[in-house]
Formats: structure tokens, C-alpha cells, sequence
């Protein structure tokens, strides 16, 4: 039963309580029936005034649960675009306002969940692309092994060919490993800093390329200022995003163009930037490079095409590590990438 019904029939019991108590006590005075009547007939009157005016006052209270209650509908049907108006009692009003705040924090947390849910289906739909074109490479060329098809003076070519396409794999499964890292160190397992030397991490991170340097006639230019820097952090880390950050370098730019990196710690930040001279990026693209799986146009004709991870990863763990990378870039002249860090008095000297 609705709350208006149930304030109706209390009326209605009250009035009549009313009417039988002045009808019982006028029999016990000395009173004509008809002033009896009279006192009934003033009664009945100011109990009807009285059920009128008060469901007057409380009819914005009726209003505003109805709205409440469509509110609340529309909630259930994950509409959150409409605000509720209240313009019954303030404790109505208020009640009001906290609907609208819990329907815009709802909706947030939809849109994330819907978004989330649309990321997960296009990395997915990518990693099982990335994943079986080299599986599939693999497998012609065992079968064409086995077949007799691919002679035997071939064979050490076409097995540097499966070499690489298994080397393909294992960096995606790292890139995995490395994007489902949480972006919170637990106390169970704190993250470890140490005591790191900017120019030993430059030197250590480019030596990854060491062949591939080599291989490219590249010249690298490495600065670091103050040229004893040091500092307290996490090593794996740091080594991870600059190692994502050269790749992205060396992917992106042609062979022989030269690649600079520089490290400066200065009024306790650590700064680290790696240039190249490739293609550039368009600004409009600046704000979703950093995503994952996501690949800037001109990078789909690139020799090396890549998972759209190694961005998504680096600037999570710089994330990790309380900093963030930004970028700056102009078309057909290069990208500038640069991870910056604020650390405490007691972490860089």
C-alpha cells in the first residue's frame, strides 16, 4: 500500500476516534440533540480542513518520492544521463543531490567497464593475430622440412627464420608478463631500490642493441649531466622503459640516422630523453600512443611492426616508479621521448 493511502486511512481512524469521543462526552452533558449535531458537523468540518491541508504540505514530499522512485528506475536500467530535481523538504533536497552523485559515479565506473571490456576485445583480437602469424610461419617451414620440399642447403636459413619468429614470440609473452604487473607495490613484496649510476644504466641499456647497432651503421650519442650522477631506485625497472624507449627509437627511424640520449639529474629529477630522426608523430596522436595496442598510422608500413605494448608498458612501470613520460615530436623530423622522475633529497645526490 502506498504511503499516501496509509496517511489517509490514519485520518480517517483519527477522525472517526474523534467524532465518538465528542459524541460520547456531549451524551454526558446536558446538551440539545441538535447543538449535539452541530458539534459533529464542526468536527467532521475541521477534520476534512485539516486532512486537506495536510496532504497539501505533504504533497511535495509524494512528488518527490515519485521522482526518487523514477530515479531510482532508471538506475536499474543503467540510464544515468538524467538528474533528479528535488524541490521538497532540504532533507528530500539532499537525499536528491546524493542520487545524482551515486548515478554520476555509477556511470564512470560503466563507461570504465565498457571501455575496459572494448580494450580487452581489440588486444585479444591483435595478440591472436600477433601470435599466429608466426606460429604459422613456424609450421610451413617444419612441414617443408619434413616434406623434403626445403633441400637441406636451405635449411639454415629457413631455421634462422623460425629462431626469429621464436624470438617474436618470447618478447610478446614478456610484454604480457610486463603489462599485467600491479601498478602498486604490496607490502608483502616491496620494491626493492638501489644505488644506481645514471651513466652505467645508459651504458647497459644500449648494449642491448649492441648487434643490431652494428648491423644498422647507427651513431649513438650518449650525454649524462653531472657525469657522477647517482641515485636510489628500482634498477629493473628503469632498465625495462629505456629499453622500450631505444626499441621504439631504433623501430621508427632508418637505418644509419643517429639516436641521442640524455640523462640529467638536477634539484633531485631525474631525467632521461631518447631522440631519434624518424618519421615523427602527429600531435593529434600524443595523447594515445601511450595505450595499449596502439600503433601510429605511419607505423604499419614499418619494417618491424610491433605489438603497440613497449609504450604501454614503459610509461606503467614509470608510473610504478612515481614518474611519467611525455613526448615531443615533429613530422619528418623526430620524436623526443622523455621519462622524468622527482625523487627525495635522500634518493639522488
Amino acid at each position: 500500500m502506498k504511503l499516501k493511502n496509509y496517511i489517509i486511512i490514519g485520518y480517517l481512524i483519527s477522525t472517526t476516534l474523534t467524532i465518538l469521543a465528542v459524541f460520547w462526552a456531549v451524551q454526558k452533558m446536558l446538551i440539545e440533540k441538535g447543538e449535539i449535531y452541530f458539534l459533529i458537523g464542526v468536527t467532521l468540518f475541521a477534520s476534512f480542513i485539516g486532512a486537506m491541508i495536510s496532504l497539501l504540505l505533504l504533497s511535495p514530499i509524494f512528488s518527490s518520492l515519485n521522482e526518487l522512485k523514477k530515479k531510482a528506475n532508471d538506475i536499474a536500467n543503467k540510464n544515468f544521463n538524467d538528474s533528479v530535481t528535488i524541490k521538497g523538504p532540504i532533507e528530500f533536497q539532499e537525499f536528491g543531490k546524493a542520487f545524482n552523485h551515486m548515478s554520476d559515479d555509477l556511470k564512470k565506473s560503466f563507461d570504465s567497464l565498457e571501455e575496459s571490456e572494448k580494450e580487452k576485445r581489440i588486444m585479444i583480437a591483435q595478440l591472436s593475430h600477433d601470435i599466429k602469424t608466426p606460429i604459422t610461419s613456424i609450421q610451413a617451414t617444419v612441414e617443408g622440412i619434413l616434406d623434403g620440399i626445403i633441400t637441406q642447403e636451405e635449411q639454415f636459413h629457413y631455421l634462422t627464420t623460425i629462431n626469429r619468429q621464436t624470438e617474436r614470440l618470447n618478447k610478446l609473452v614478456e610484454e604480457l608478463d610486463d603489462l599485467t604487473l600491479n601498478t602498486q607495490e604490496t607490502e608483502e613484496h616491496p620494491q626493492k631500490n638501489e644505488v644506481i649510476f645514471l651513466d652505467q644504466l645508459l651504458v647497459h641499456a644500449m648494449n642491448e642493441f649492441h648487434l643490431l647497432i652494428e648491423q644498422e651503421n647507427r651513431e649513438i650519442n650518449i650525454q649524462v649531466l653531472p657525469e657522477s650522477a647517482k641515485f636510489m631506485s628500482h634498477y629493473d625497472k628503469l632498465l625495462r622503459i629505456l629499453v622500450n624507449l631505444l626499441n621504439n627509437a631504433f623501430k621508427y627511424s632508418e637505418p644509419g640516422t643517429p639516436i641521442n640520449v640524455k640523462g640529467t639529474l638536477e634539484d633531485n629529477i631525474l631525467t632521461i630523453s631518447v631522440s631519434d630522426k624518424g618519421k615523427g608523430i602527429d600531435p593529434k596522436e600524443f595523447e594515445h600512443i601511450f595505450k595499449r595496442l596502439y600503433r601510429v598510422e605511419s607505423s604499419r608500413n614499418m619494417k618491424t611492426g610491433g605489438h603497440g605494448l613497449g609504450l604501454a608498458i614503459a610509461q606503467e612501470l614509470a608510473h610504478q616508479l612515481g614518474g611519467k613520460i611525455t613526448v615531443q615530436s615533429q613530422k619528418d623530423v623526430g620524436s623526443t621521448f622523455i621519462l622524468s622522475i622527482p625523487f627525495e633529497d635522500k634518493n639522488s645526490k
